[in-house]
């Protein structure tokens, strides 16, 4: 086999490698219980991302500076960086890059002597990853990991452990009268490949709590979801007045008997007095 075969193979297998990274995810499925979302995320994705990320770091060697790291044609659309920090500076510091504002007094677990974060954002990409039966995105899916860097040869994903919520920037969102409208979404990362995912209320524009790394978004119901609602209200207002229109009219009809039984009773004891006020007894017939 000459070089250029040789080439042409090896091009077609990385090709193919990173095709299959990017399969089709399962869908969500709804508790109906409660507001908790399932969702099964190809671990190739994020895992392929994160090595990407890595690579990075091999050729930056500055903590606490955010680099970006260099993605195939294929998945364009898709941004992805990387920083790297010392657990000490995490704690006393928190970390504030990109849109994820990580507060101070984080700690990793387990602890971790340098962490990195990698910064996804999904872009055009967040719908074909993430779907949410009766809503949709909005927004791109923003998400970060956290990796413990201490060992290069043994990196490994580990959680973080806050006393304040990391916040999600969403700057594209500045309006305070989507508020009444739209949701916050998370999809929790664990170290499985299910991950868990649940709706919260949006309590200030463009601004998603979290209590843990994964990935986040904002949705909005589907307008046949926003239909069905106002039909519904419509359908219950109808149904409210006709049924106020009905007891209005059974209590006019009872007051109406009521009060033609009272007449009708008092006529009789005018009557009854009138017959025994009368006594022909006493009346003088002259002859």
């Amino acid at each position: 086999m000459n070089s250029k075969s040789l080439t042409c193979c090896v091009v077609f297998l990385l090709y193919t490698s990173v095709l299959s990274s990017t399969s089709p995810s399962s869908p969500i499925h709804i508790n109906s219980t409660t507001s908790t979302l399932n969702v099964t995320l190809p671990h190739s994705l994020s895992q392929s991302l994160e090595d990407l990320a890595l690579k990075t770091l091999t050729n930056q060697h500055h903590t606490g500076s955010l680099y970006r790291a260099v993605l195939p044609r294929n998945l364009s659309g898709i941004e992805v960086s990387i920083v790297r920090l010392t657990g000490k500076s995490l704690w006393n510091a928190g970390a504030r890059f990109s849109n994820v504002l990580i507060p101070a007094r984080s700690v990793s677990v387990p602890p971790a002597r340098r962490v990195a974060i990698v910064y996804q954002n999904l872009g055009n990409w967040s719908n074909h990853w993430y779907t949410v039966p009766g809503y949709r995105l909005i927004t791109s899916v923003l998400g970060f990991r956290v990796l413990d860097v201490s060992d290069q040869d043994n990196v490994k994903e580990i959680s973080l452990k806050m006393k304040n919520p990391v916040q999600i920037l969403f700057r594209d969102l500045s309006d305070e009268k989507m508020l009444s409208r739209v949701s916050c979404v998370s999809f929790k990362a664990q170290h499985e490949d299910k991950e868990a995912a649940g709706i919260s209320r949006m309590i200030l524009p463009g601004v998603c709590y979290g209590s843990s790394h994964g990935d986040y978004s904002v949705i909005e119901p589907l307008e046949k979801d926003k239909k069905k609602k106002v039909a519904s209200w419509r359908t219950w207002w109808w149904l409210w007045m006709v049924g106020l229109v009905l007891g209005f009219g059974v209590s006019f009809f009872i007051l109406y008997l009521l009060h033609a039984y009272s007449t009708k009773r008092r006529l009789n004891v005018i009557k009854m007095e009138g017959l025994k006020s009368y006594n022909p007894m006493s009346v003088n017939v002259k002859s």
